[in-house]
């Protein structure tokens, strides 16, 4: 989606009146994060304009593309973004769903940044076996998890 395409939608959905006081505007699918300068122009064409109704943005990533100039631009920006970490179990775990990603996230960041956000764990046919592990893993780094199920996999076979 284009910046201009996004501003509009912003401009919209903040701008009508339909009873609705608050508005959630999510960037998720694939990795937000390759389209960090949109995002950033987005949400801050929003921060500098007035509306009637209150907004927040949420980004769900893996976390693997977060460099110090976005970490840094995130801190500046809690106030109207939240980030959602997805953290799909243990190293082993997570290195299987995302292609060996673990060692790329800074967990203390999210924690620090985020500490109320909990973290969304996908579990895979390879993973499931895990559940358990993953669940445990993440609870002792201090996260409250979410767990959902991989999409495109057929489970209603029997193994």
């Amino acid at each position: 989606m284009s910046a201009k395409l996004a501003k509009s939608i912003v401009d919209k959905e903040l701008s009508m009146d339909d009873g609705i006081e608050l508005v959630e505007f999510d960037f998720f699918g694939g990795e937000p994060f390759l389209e960090f300068e949109t995002i950033r122009e987005v949400v801050e064409y929003t921060v500098q304009k007035e509306y009637n109704k209150d907004y927040i943005f949420f980004i769900t990533t893996n976390g693997a593309l977060l460099n110090d100039e976005i970490k840094e631009w995130l801190k500046a920006h809690t106030d109207v973004l939240q980030v959602g970490l997805s953290l799909d179990g243990t190293k082993e775990m997570h290195d299987i769903n995302r292609c060996g990603s673990f060692d790329k996230i800074d967990l203390e960041f999210f924690k620090t940044v985020y500490p109320e956000e909990s973290v969304k764990m996908t579990i895979s046919k390879e993973t499931l076996g895990n559940l358990a592990e993953g669940v445990i893993f993440a609870q002792d780094l201090g996260y409250e998890v979410s767990c959902n199920l991989a999409y495109g996999i057929d489970w209603d076979c029997e193994e």
